[in-house]
């Protein structure tokens, strides 16, 4: 069996999840403006992206980071597709049963997506340039983020503040889908009037995970004026998504992404409205 070469930073089973009917996604790349279509297999990932060189001269198998995450990802695979199968039919305010185990191995998914993207490999990176005072080579970039992502305590650290938060889930009826991204995990301020990038350098910031095109999670911790949201935890979410509601969340997509915006439909002007505005307080009222 041939080595899997091309390494994806975002799961091909959640990429799927936003084809159109023929298998196809459009993605919108940010960086050159430019809207083009492309295949689950074909997008957010690189050739050997997670191959363990540090070990590989000890005879270590150094794809085993590759295959720790294609197991992972199964289980999240089959997990998820059951929450959408039945969020697509819940009435508002059912709850979702969910076991501790399920709840561990998406938190675990949320918190390993979070550390497994280019993004973070870029942000290593500088921040190493930048005390250094030198670049680093690619390789070494590489060692440096596969040990970050198999760090325990940093994988633990956030499995259990996603698994101890509150979830609720919210169900898109609108005529706009939800996008996703090379970047998908989001992070919204306490006030929700921004986004930001790591929960680390905001207190209070909540997760928001959109699951597919009509399903979004909402990852709330247990502080602060968030501890009134305990009567919605595992539920789906009373509120109804109208379009700008949708669009909204979509904005987080654009704001997180390395470089590809991902939808299972062609028109990206709303994403690319907002792009420009990062970084000022243009869209803040319509965050809240």
């Amino acid at each position: 069996m041939n080595a899997p070469k091309l390494h994806h930073y975002v799961p091909q089973f959640h990429l799927r999840r936003f084809a159109d009917v023929s298998g196809r996604l459009w993605a919108w790349d940010k960086q050159n403006d430019r809207i083009f279509q492309t295949s689950p297999g074909a997008v957010a990932a690189e050739n050997q992206f997670y191959r363990l060189t540090q070990y590989e001269e000890e005879g270590n198998d150094p794809l085993a980071m590759e295959k720790q995450l294609s197991e992972m990802e199964s289980e999240v695979s089959l997990i998820t597709d059951q929450w959408l199968e039945w969020l697509q039919q819940m009435e508002s305010l059912k709850k979702l049963p969910i076991p501790r185990i399920n709840r561990w191995i998406v938190a675990r998914y949320l918190a390993v997506q979070i550390l497994r993207t280019l993004d973070t490999r870029e942000l290593l990176s500088a921040l190493v340039e930048l005390e250094r005072g030198a670049p680093i080579s690619a390789d070494e970039a590489r060692e440096l983020h596969t040990e970050l992502m198999w760090d325990p305590c940093m994988v633990r650290g956030l499995t259990k503040r996603f698994m101890r938060s509150f979830w609720i889930f919210a169900r898109n009826d609108s005529e706009t889908p939800f996008v996703t991204s090379d970047n998908p995990v989001m992070f919204r301020s306490p006030d929700n009037r921004r986004w930001v990038k790591s929960i680390a350098l905001v207190p209070g910031a909540y997760l928001v995970f959109i699951v597919s095109p009509r399903v979004v999670l909402y990852c709330h911790p247990r502080v602060g004026s968030f501890r009134e949201l305990r009567k919605f935890a595992d539920r789906l979410s009373p509120v109804v998504l109208d379009d700008s509601m949708v669009a909204s969340e979509n904005t987080g997509q654009v704001f997180m992404a390395s470089r590809f915006v991902i939808s299972n439909r062609s028109d990206f002007t709303a994403e690319r409205t907002f792009a420009p505005t990062i970084g000022t307080d243009t869209y803040a009222p319509l965050l809240t």
